[in-house]
């Protein structure tokens, strides 16, 4: 009997089946850039669309589809002129025929802005493709996915178009300037650029930012081009300088710019509308706010690296001075070959560089332009702030790391891990607050029974009313009114801009009952509010003597908040009373004080904290 042999494969070590994994996928990506780029691009799609069906239309994407349902552009260009909405027709427009070609839901209503910031992924991946190896390029551009700009990518508003216009402004522009690229290349380039810096601020006024990174780099290239044919510093009148600058990016800078003049008297309605109580005030907090929120938790990684690589400079030049027998014996031997390679080249052209850095500095330049004009800003204005963080932290990591084994791998699944844990958590925080909000929908039966049949439901949270109205029950939404108190408003929430876009839509626009308070309160008796804690009617309607009472009903709704909120707070149920309550009554102190309608409109001013509207009675 013959014995058998038994032969045991090898036990392959994990590190290297890891690296074996790596240095396949890092081949495959290299030798295919396009159809890494291709699943990245079915990725994007994936998480776009599955956010979106989690994600309720808030109030800002509601503005926009009313707007877009208009019947054609002229309708649209007037609502804009009323001042419905303080942003161009661009979007608008957009929608308008996205809702003609895929229905009215929402992923159709958010298509342009999933196309707009693909056209940054897109334009990133390309700028960073030609000057790095295709994985490091792919892990870049997956990088600017893990930020809050990513957020914008299924909203229904204009952030995530002007976003990729600004990244695909920036690469035409790079192109154009090119010498090694053709004539026609460049001039294919100088009009994508014009394209794109026009269409970019008829979508947002904003997106003038994205004029500053391209003309600070054209300015840098031509004084270095002067420079270089000349043996002195040139002044800003030298022949030498005049020669550097090119014409033809100057004059398309300025025929991009030419749509502003078609939108000059928007914008000036806009500001005069919006600003006096805006919620969004020029201010160095949203400067702050604007890296923190948009760049997110990856600003601080980014910053790591920043200092890492200064300190590795600072070491090499103080290690210069050293004898080579000191600099050998460094350890670990990983920290000496990066000490070695220290002063790092830089790896790409100044003029680029500097342009870089201009959209890092997004915020300031925008608190510097709102702070001109304007007088609003917040950080979804800023956003391709998040392009300057993502192209100079992927050159920079190159630079430390090209040398490492599959660094490129590492660098891209680190950002892909990262991306697919970040959008899992935004997923679940909407899919919490779409559950709060069908609480309240759930919760309505029981608030109903306080009340008459058939009573207005007051809704006086414009995050709520909009909302409320295009998920409810049409049984529920033909009874909801949204009252308007602009003095009260100001007063108790400081603010009166999501007000303007109703009031200013309520003929055209909205089916949603928007009307001044006292015509709500001369014309019902008993009625039911959805509102959160300390919102401004509860108090307006205390301060003229009204009854109201909060109903023992727990919505456990708490989660309406977060980036896209649906209430001020966790929205409960109160009941008041209008003047029909009171009919009969003639005792002047059981009667409430009514309400002007006069009073109620945007031009009168704020009322004065503390006053006793009742006081007035005695005299």
């Amino acid at each position: 009997m013959s014995k058998a042999l038994l032969i045991e494969s090898p036990v392959e070590n994990p590190v290297a089946r890891l690296r074996r994994i790596g240095a396949r996928l890092e081949s495959g990506i290299d030798q295919s850039p396009t159809r890494a780029f291709l699943w990245l691009t079915m990725l994007y799609l994936v998480a776009v669309f599955t956010l979106s069906s989690l994600k309720l239309l808030w109030l800002d994407e509601l503005i926009t589809l009313h707007i877009a349902r208009l019947s054609n552009i002229s309708a649209i260009w007037q609502a804009l002129v009323q001042g419905a909405d303080p942003n161009p027709p661009i979007t608008h427009i957009l929608v308008h025929l996205c809702r003609r070609l895929f229905g009215e839901h929402e992923f159709a209503l958010r298509i342009p802005a999933a196309v707009g910031y693909w056209i940054g992924l897109l334009s990133l991946f390309l700028y960073l493709r030609r000057r790095l190896p295709p994985t490091w390029a792919l892990g870049g551009t997956v990088l600017s996915m893990t930020m809050a700009a990513f957020d914008y990518s299924y909203e229904s508003r204009s952030y995530a178009i002007f976003y990729g216009l600004a990244m695909l402004a920036f690469l035409c522009w790079s192109s154009a300037v090119d010498p090694t690229r053709s004539a026609i290349h460049q001039r294919f380039a100088l009009i994508g650029m014009v394209f794109a810096l026009a269409a970019g601020i008829s979508t947002n006024y904003f997106a003038v930012l994205a004029f500053l990174p391209i003309a600070a780099g054209e300015l840098t290239r031509a004084i270095r081009l002067a420079c270089d044919t000349s043996q002195e510093p040139p002044g800003f009148s030298s022949p030498m300088l005049l020669r550097g600058f090119q014409v033809r990016i100057w004059v398309a800078l300025a025929i991009a710019a030419t749509p502003l003049l078609l939108y000059r008297h928007l914008i000036a309605h806009s500001i005069a509308q919006f600003a006096p109580y805006a919620w969004n005030k020029v201010s160095l907090d949203q400067v702050s706010n604007s890296y923190t929120e948009m760049v997110e938790v990856v600003l601080y990684p980014i910053l790591a690296l920043f200092a890492f690589s200064i300190l590795l400079s600072l070491l090499a030049r103080f290690l210069s001075t050293t004898c080579p027998v000191c600099r050998a014996g460094l350890r670990p031997r990983w920290f000496a070959a990066l000490i070695n390679r220290m002063p790092a080249r830089l790896m790409v052209r100044v003029h680029e560089a500097v342009a870089i850095f201009f959209f890092m500095a997004y915020p300031i330049l925008g608190y510097v332009v709102a702070s001109l004009r304007g007088g609003m800003l917040s950080p979804r204005f800023v956003i391709p702030v998040c392009f300057g963080f993502a192209i100079a932290a992927t050159l920079l990591s190159f630079q430390l790391f090209e040398q490492a084994p599959q660094a490129g791998v590492v660098f891209l699944c680190f950002w892909l891990a990262w991306f697919l844990c970040r959008e899992s958590v935004v997923g679940y925080w909407y899919e919490e607050q779409k559950e709060c909000f069908y609480k309240i929908l759930n919760h309505l039966p029981e608030a109903e029974l306080a009340v008459p049949a058939g009573a207005p439901i007051v809704v006086p949270d414009p995050l709520m009313a909009l909302t409320f109205q295009h998920y409810a029950p049409s049984r529920l939404a033909s009874r909801i009114i949204f009252p308007i108190d602009f003095p009260a408003v100001r007063r108790y929430r400081h603010d009166d801009s999501p007000e303007q876009n109703l009031w200013a839509g309520r003929k055209a626009l909205y089916n949603l009952p928007i009307i001044p308070l006292a015509t709500l309160q001369q014309s019902t008796g008993e009625y039911l509010i959805l509102a959160s804690d300390g919102n401004w009617l509860l108090q307006d309607l205390s301060q003229h003597g009204y009854p109201v009472e909060r109903l023992n009903i727990n919505t456990r709704a708490g989660a309406l908040g977060g980036f896209t909120p649906l209430s001020h707070g966790t929205a409960v149920f109160y009941v008041a009373s209008g003047n029909k309550n009171f009919d009969g009554i003639s005792s002047p102190d059981l009667v409430p004080l009514p309400f002007p309608v006069s009073d109620n409109l945007p031009e009168p001013k704020a009322l004065s904290a503390g006053v006793d509207l009742r006081a007035d009675r005695v005299r």
